[in-house]
């Protein structure tokens, strides 16, 4: 085991998390360590040639093209408020049962994690939303930030994902495939948080209430509302699988739609227009910011040989491929309490990915569950990103109470890595069906 190497490559770690400690964004932390360290490392030439060339060649990458349309449909879809629709039909399926608004919360941010891919616009939209409609209803705070919280995270992990783009990227797979993957283990993750608000009302019955079940036609008409959202996520679907377009072409139809969808509503206006550019171009820019500060840094990274270092280590421990899983998740357990979601990505996967693959770990397998893992620490107590975007919409709730209220989500996110690596086939077997 080379240990230059080792201490190389962790004081280029470390000294990204003392700039982000020191409110660096995280794009340009991994920049300034990449350029100086390789610079220390190969000469000022040559880490002035890859500060030149890098910028454009990451931005430029194919993948990439499909993350400014999906950002762009979710910001439509928000505008055409299509999360009130799916949150009124979501009530109307299950608002009469104990805790139902607080599974309508679930169930609300699954269907507009469909059209809009990002955890954090997800959480911040449904908390304006089910929050203070919750607190109408006599819920507690920690049920209610935990719900918005955990639901959320299904943003990231339902398609179209912004971060399953992103793990595409670093990886070379095919974003396809993964976002195949991940709709079982999306799925059983709407099922689980469900389970969990049951549980927990059963510790805590007075924390939620039970509304009035609705007649038929009405559960019948708030479904029919929001059959056109569900069709876009259909047809982006099938169009990749049956091979009618590209996943770049598909989340341009969904763009399409999703403002047809507008227009024919009488919603359209040129201001929500260039408000939805506006908000989509700095989205955008801030994460494509950051794919240049670790592409830079993986520069660094590459050449003090610490992922050939990482790989030799623990091919010394003989550790059976869950053996491998588990160190990781030990150590994305420690990271998802100093950094959010897409820095724990960029910073671990050049790291993580080699490992992975010389264990003879599924490419697409690791994916999701890498994605999950991160969803994890969107709602970990206490940096959980999710969670202040949460006490930032409803500042009556105070962070005590949201941590309160993620446990039992946490809980169940727990049960679903330990189901999806018991059984990998979970996100595997769609794959294999569309092959």
């Amino acid at each position: 085991m080379d240990v230059d190497s080792l201490i190389n490559g962790g004081l280029s770690f470390a000294a990204v998390l003392v700039l982000m400690a020191f409110s660096v964004p995280i794009g340009i932390s991994m920049l300034v360590v990449g350029f100086v360290g390789f610079a220390l490392i190969s000469g000022f030439d040559p880490a002035m040639v890859v500060l030149g060339t890098t910028p454009f060649e990451a931005v430029s990458h194919y993948t990439l093209s499909v993350m400014p349309l999906f950002v762009l449909m979710g910001n439509l879809a928000n505008s055409a408020k299509l999360s009130q629709d799916l949150y009124d039909a979501a009530y109307a399926i299950v608002g009469h049962l104990k805790g139902g608004l607080a599974m309508s919360t679930v169930g609300a941010c699954a269907g507009f994690g469909m059209v809009c891919g990002s955890s954090i616009a997800t959480a911040a939209t449904m908390a304006q939303m089910a929050g203070p409609e919750m607190k109408r209803h006599g819920y507690s705070p920690a049920l209610t930030a935990g719900s918005i919280a955990a639901g959320g995270t299904l943003g990231i992990i339902i398609p179209p994902s912004v971060i399953l783009v992103v793990y595409a990227y670093l990886t070379e797979q095919a974003i396809q495939d993964l976002f195949l993957a991940a709709l079982i283990p999306g799925a059983i993750a709407v099922v689980l948080y469900m389970i969990a608000i049951r549980i927990y009302l059963v510790f805590f019955p007075n924390a939620g209430t039970q509304g009035e079940k609705k007649p038929i036609a009405e559960r019948l008409a708030a479904v029919w509302k929001v059959f056109p959202a569900i069709s876009i996520f259909i047809i982006i679907m099938l169009g990749l699988y049956l091979g009618f377009f590209t996943a770049t072409e598909a989340a341009a139809v969904g763009v399409v739609l999703v403002l047809c969808l507008i227009i024919i509503r009488g919603q359209f206006s040129w201001g929500m227009l260039k408000n939805a550019l506006w908000s989509s171009a700095k989205t955008v820019g801030s994460l494509y910011l950051i794919v240049i500060g670790a592409s830079v840094f993986n520069f660094l990274i590459t050449v003090t040989q610490l992922p050939f270092t990482v790989v030799e280590f623990i091919d010394s421990l003989q550790l059976s491929p869950i053996g491998v899983i588990m160190v990781i998740v030990a150590i994305y357990l420690v990271l998802g309490s100093l950094m959010d979601s897409l820095a724990m990505l960029f910073l671990t996967i050049p790291v993580f990915f080699p490992v992975v693959t010389a264990a003879g770990i599924d490419p697409v397998w690791f994916g999701v569950f890498a994605v999950l893992v991160v969803e994890f620490g969107m709602i970990s107590p206490p940096v959980g990103m999710n969670l202040f975007v949460i006490q930032g919409v409803l500042p009556d709730i105070s962070l005590k109470q949201i941590w309160a209220g993620t446990i039992p989500f946490l809980a169940a996110d727990v049960v679903r890595l330990g189901l999806l690596i018991l059984f990998p086939s979970m996100c595997l077997y769609l794959v294999e069906l569309a092959r």
